[in-house]
């Protein structure tokens, strides 16, 4: 998933300007973090819906913050390694074939839903993470 915001680079400097790097990248972090979390919920909650053993749903995470040296921050949500649960996220998100029959789990398009909610709550939560910084 990947959220687009014109002009970001330019409310950055500005902001950086004003009231110093580090304290803009400390408030720039910390929104990145909290709006993770909370995306981390999101997707929690949808997958739930196909929970088994509760590995999926238990190895939910998201990365630290990374690209710092290209200029674009980010933070990424998806499955732990362990136990290779993307495989399986993935044949319950799109649905596959069983001895020539198409089946259609019953969580089919919880993540993309997720994804589409998240955006919205992304956005919302980096504005007011951002205008921490204007005060």
């Amino acid at each position: 998933m990947s959220i687009s915001v014109q002009g970001q680079a330019d409310i950055l400097r500005a902001l950086e300007a004003k009231l110093g790097k580090s304290r803009t990248t400390r408030v720039v972090n910390k929104a990145l973090r909290d709006t993770g979390d909370d995306i981390v919920e999101i997707v929690k909650d949808s997958v739930s819906s196909y929970r088994k053993t509760g590995a999926t749903y238990d190895e939910v995470v998201k990365s630290g913050i990374k690209g710092a040296a290209r200029g674009v921050k980010e933070i990424d949500v998806g499955w732990r390694g362990d136990k290779d649960r993307w495989r399986l996220v993935h044949l319950n998100e799109f649905g596959y074939t069983r001895f020539g029959k198409y089946v259609r789990p019953r969580g089919m398009g919880a993540v993309q839903r997720a994804a589409d909610k998240s955006k919205e709550i992304a956005l919302k939560k980096m504005k007011d993470g951002l205008e921490e910084l204007g005060r």
